[in-house]
């Protein structure tokens, strides 16, 4: 089977719902036998997650090959 993808996108504001959306749409593909798999992304161009705002960005993960996400 060929691989999709969905992309969930809204703007700044973090209580859009994006999140919800992004799962509900996951539970009913899962409920149709397909294979899911949610990542998320905050794509900050020209900023540095680590030098941000914790309260304004939230907390900072650093991945496997030292991204900041």
């Amino acid at each position: 089977m060929q691989t999709k993808f969905i992309f969930v996108t809204g703007g700044v504001m973090s209580g859009l719902g994006k999140g919800v959306v992004s799962a509900s749409i996951s539970k009913l593909l899962q409920l149709s036998d397909q294979k899911v798999s949610c990542v998320k992304i905050d794509p900050y161009l020209n900023f540095d997650a680590g030098t941000m705002n914790p309260i304004a960005h939230g907390e900072v993960f650093v991945t496997e090959d030292g991204g900041e996400c």
